[in-house]
């Protein structure tokens, strides 16, 4: 079988079948209640997620996870992105990259196994006023003092921030120096004295995962929670870069593909003029550009997951454009599956109106378009 012009292995398959089952009879339904309600993603499917072997899904098998490729992540997480993109943000968690590029012995064994079984969720607090896609420009600075790091700062726009137990915190320890050479990376863990999460910024869509501002108020860090080298912060994001930007892709290539999957079958269904509007040649062809859209982005996902888990390169380029044209895709699938469905797509009856907003969200997150 082949996928997007890609071989898929019977295990890749067989896995892909699994998510996309728990999709459809797990999230589908709470997605569109929770979502409306503007209330949190539940705990009840984070520990589902565990009990189905769904979290931790790239953390290797030695730390407890599941040790899944690139490709095969992307798999899993494109099918619980169409079932609920908040879902999404689950099976693999924002930390486990540096952790696994520049934690300890000890830090593995602290914070993987336990990320792996849900015990502990994590927040990627690098965003701040001034310094979000120009992330050189921090100004949340760590001064060492002894045996810790006190660290003065504001992050804003972190997801999960208010039930994160780990907070993957990024401050330079030379705020005088050349721009983005003292940004170094902590372990920052809930309850750390002059940590605060701030006010919660409400959006458009995506509440179920809500963005936090995060304050740190002179927090007192152990300097042996400090992530790898001083300085070297960038470097161990930009490990993990092609890894994050190809599944954050795949997830936008799921949601695209709900609102194509809504929109065909809406087509079929609704009869106008005597006969199902499917039958038209203008919705026709939104349907076909939507499905030649959305087959593109899955292969430069795909691709992405090949060139990483071959080790040929960095694949960072690759997947820029991956995450670039999924995104973009995502929106403009979403915006033709509202007209495919008329007034109704404006209304809560169906969640493509929900699916614009959120695609809207997707072109500025992981990296603005």
């Amino acid at each position: 079988m082949t996928v997007a012009g890609y071989t898929l292995t019977p295990e890749q398959i067989e896995l892909r079948k699994f998510a996309r089952d728990v999709a459809e009879r797990h999230l589908v339904a709470r997605a569109d209640e929770v979502e409306k309600a503007g209330a949190f993603f539940p705990r009840d499917l984070i520990d589902l997620f565990r009990d189905l072997d769904l979290l931790g899904i790239d953390v290797p098998q030695e730390h407890g996870g599941q040790g899944l490729d690139v490709l095969t992540c992307a798999l899993v997480m494109e099918e619980i992105a169409r079932g609920w993109f908040s879902a999404s943000s689950y099976p693999v968690a924002m930390g486990t990259g540096p952790i696994l590029a520049a934690g300890t012995t000890e830090q593995k064994a602290r914070y993987l196994p336990r990320i792996a079984r849900g015990e502990v969720i994590t927040a990627f607090a690098l965003t701040e006023p001034d310094a979000g896609s120009d992330a050189s420009g921090l100004r949340t600075v760590a001064r060492r003092d002894g045996d810790a790091y006190v660290i003065s700062g504001r992050k804003i726009f972190i997801t999960n921030a208010h039930i994160a137990d780990v907070l993957l915190t990024f401050a330079t320890v030379d705020p005088h120096g050349e721009r983005g050479k003292g940004v170094t990376l902590f372990l920052v863990d809930k309850g750390t004295p002059g940590l605060q999460i701030g006010h919660r910024f409400r959006t458009l869509a995506h509440e179920a995962n809500p963005i936090w501002e995060v304050l740190y108020d002179d927090c007192r860090v152990p300097a042996d929670n400090r992530l790898g080298q001083e300085g070297e912060g960038f470097s161990y994001m930009q490990v993990g870069f092609a890894k994050t930007r190809a599944l954050y892709a795949a997830r936008c290539l799921g949601l695209a593909q709900a609102a194509l999957d809504y929109a065909a079958r809406y087509a079929e269904e609704r009869v106008q003029f005597g006969q199902p509007i499917a039958r038209f040649q203008m919705v026709q062809q939104l349907i076909a550009d939507m499905i030649v859209s959305v087959d593109a982005a899955r292969l430069l996902v795909q691709r992405v997951g090949r060139l990483k888990d071959a080790g040929l390169q960095r694949a960072s380029l690759e997947a820029s454009m991956g995450k670039l044209y999924a995104s973009d895709v995502n929106n403009k699938v979403a915006l033709d599956a509202v007209q495919i469905h008329g007034g109704y797509g404006l209304t809560e009856e169906f969640p493509v109106g929900r699916y614009v907003l959120e695609s809207k969200v997707r072109t500025i997150g992981e990296g603005t378009n």
